[in-house]
């Protein structure tokens, strides 16, 4: 039994060394610039791809291919993004919600551009950098892998350790950009140095964790993603401790794959074994302390609506008479797509971030399988409602980044050990007796639209208004005024999942069948990433997105994600010039 699980514990190493790698290429760009780069998991899969397109269609000598993909390609990627993105917003000293946006902004558009050159089909020959030989060392087999992986571990380590000691420069490139290059620091060669060494070692986890797995371009980044835990659960501060929940987490599944249950107990262990880093995330985000980036101080958001969004439904109701029936099978989507994105317009309403839409979502799907009968819909507001409260009591104080991280986590965690079992999963899900054709089931899809935007003119009109824009604005100042804070935070995180899972609901129901696909945490980012595109507080907006990522994915695979990653690095700035320049004409 112990040398079995001696075996094992080697095992897990590999895969310990490449999760350290990944917390310390997170720890690199924090510790320099601020800036929690959430793109790291699209980085690394853009590595990957990379590397397998250099070695099996343009022929080059594995080495040279890694050589070209980290030294060259992975450098000007962080140059780019640090001179493109994330550094202007830096000098502007963006609030977690413009940085967040632009991360994921990054994430979807890389993602998107992978799946439009390579496919979103699953491979399984990603070329490896590493030996696959084997040494046998104190009476165990040991791949020879194991040894350059841990000796990559400490050097990087060791850089990350002797480059943290330039301390008070760095600090103050963090807290204050613009001022740290008034008084003569290299604000702008700190930050370059940073993403260049972080973009780097996201793209070697890349290109050594692929050829372990079966990937595609949004599982790859996902996977690479949820080794984020192990940064958070160094508070994004200690290198050794990062190294320590890397190997402990990575040994913890090799051992658990000497377990072997029966059953729905085994089922539940087979998604532990598999998911123990999606574990480590969520339990990161619930027990660390707050951790946030650089903020400024918040503006109200309005909308400026062009189109009253029940007008642009009453058109879209009479185009889509007249549409033919595979089009109009393909239409159902948009509403209840919609109401996903509506679900963020309930979040912004109290100023808070959720990437869990689409778990939520997927719970509403579920709960009207479950409920065996095409009034099935009219119960996933309420699993929706209650699933929601459950996930945000954890983190109920939590604000910004690390609430976004902790909603991303419990939606990755929803997948993994509920969505992707089959012993939850309904095989169909039915319409109502008087909605079973496609035409009457969109129009019953838009009535319920309308009544969610009438509900929603509370958080505009309503008695509740005034709370949800002092929580917004200051939450300090909510609870000097004597606002319950956590209870309407609560209730917003309740009201925000009854949304969402009724667009889930409808969602399934469209395609009369549960597909857990549709609700996967990438998909999630690309919805974020269109809300906030276009705007949280905008329901026009939100539904012509809604409208715009179905038409496009109905023609070109992946064509949503790359238009929604350049529209998220490039409408908040134009929205950010108009606002600068009207505060200058009010000035003069």
């Amino acid at each position: 039994m112990g040398g079995g699980a001696a075996d094992l514990a080697v095992a897990g190493l590999g895969t310990g060394a490449v999760a350290a790698l990944s917390g310390l290429g997170v720890l690199a760009t924090y510790r320099v610039t601020g800036v929690l780069n959430v793109a790291f998991g699209a980085i690394g899969m853009l590595g990957a791809y990379l590397l397998r397109a250099l070695v099996r269609d343009a022929h080059l000598p594995v080495y040279a291919a890694g050589l070209v993909v980290v030294l060259c390609a992975a450098p000007l990627l962080g140059l780019l993004l640090e001179a493109a993105v994330f550094g202007p917003l830096s000098v502007r000293a963006a609030d977690a919600g413009r940085l967040l946006t632009a991360g994921f902004g990054v994430t979807v558009l890389l993602v998107g551009i992978v799946t439009a050159v390579w496919g979103e089909q699953a491979r399984t020959d990603a070329p490896s950098l590493l030996p696959g030989s084997t040494v046998h060392l104190g009476g165990l087999d040991v791949p020879t892998a194991v040894p350059i992986e841990l000796v990559l571990v400490l050097l990087v380590a060791f850089g990350l350790t002797w480059f943290s000691h330039g301390g008070p420069a760095i600090r103050a490139v963090i807290d204050d950009r613009r001022l740290a290059e008034l008084a003569g620091l290299p604000a702008r060669r700190l930050a370059r140095i940073g993403w260049v060494a972080g973009t780097m070692l996201a793209m070697l986890t890349g290109v050594l964790l692929a050829p372990q797995l079966r990937f595609d371009p949004p599982t790859l980044t996902l996977v690479i993603f949820e080794t984020l835990g192990v940064a958070i659960a160094a508070r994004l501060e200690s290198a050794p401790l990062a190294i320590l929940f890397a190997f402990g987490t990575a040994i913890g599944q090799a051992e658990l794959t000497g377990v072997h249950l029966s059953g729905a107990a085994g089922s539940v262990l087979d998604a532990v074994r598999s998911n123990l880093f999606v574990v480590l995330l969520l339990l990161a985000t619930w027990l660390t302390p707050a951790f946030t980036a650089p903020t400024a101080a918040r503006r109200a958001t309005r909308s400026v609506r062009v189109l009253p969004p029940y007008v642009l439904l009453l058109a879209f109701a009479l185009f889509a008479w007249n549409l033919r029936t595979v089009d109009l099978h393909a239409a159902l989507a948009i509403p209840a797509l919609a109401l996903v994105l509506l679900s963020f317009r309930v979040l912004h309403s109290a100023g808070m971030l959720s990437l869990g839409q689409a778990g939520l979502a997927g719970i509403g799907a579920l709960a009207a399988g479950w409920a065996a009968s095409g009034w099935g819909i009219l119960a996933a507001p309420l699993a929706g409602a209650v699933v929601a409260a459950i996930l945000a009591l954890p983190v109920l104080r939590q604000a910004g980044l690390h609430l976004a991280v902790a909603t991303l986590a419990a939606a990755t965690a929803l997948s993994s050990f509920l969505f992707d079992q089959p012993l939850f999963t309904p095989v169909g899900v039915d319409r109502p007796s008087f909605a079973q054709s496609d035409r009457a089931f969109l129009y019953l899809e838009l009535a319920l639209t309308v009544l969610t935007l009438a509900a929603l003119t509370l958080l505009d009109r309503g008695p509740a208004a005034l709370r949800l824009t002092a929580l917004r604005d200051s939450e300090i100042a909510a609870r000097t005024a004597g606002i319950a804070v956590d209870r309407n935070r609560l209730a917003v995180f309740a009201a925000a999942g009854a949304v969402a899972a009724l667009g889930g609901a409808l969602w399934a129901a469209g395609d009369q069948v549960f597909d857990p696909t549709a609700f996967e945490p990438a998909q999630g980012l690309i919805w974020f990433a269109a809300a906030a595109a276009v705007g949280f507080a905008d329901s026009t907006a939100l539904i012509v997105a809604a409208i715009v990522l179905v038409i496009a994915d109905s023609y070109v695979a992946g064509a949503s994600a790359i238009l929604v990653g350049v529209a998220t690095l490039v409408l908040p700035r134009v929205r950010w010039e108009g606002v600068k320049q009207r505060a200058i004409g009010l000035e003069l």
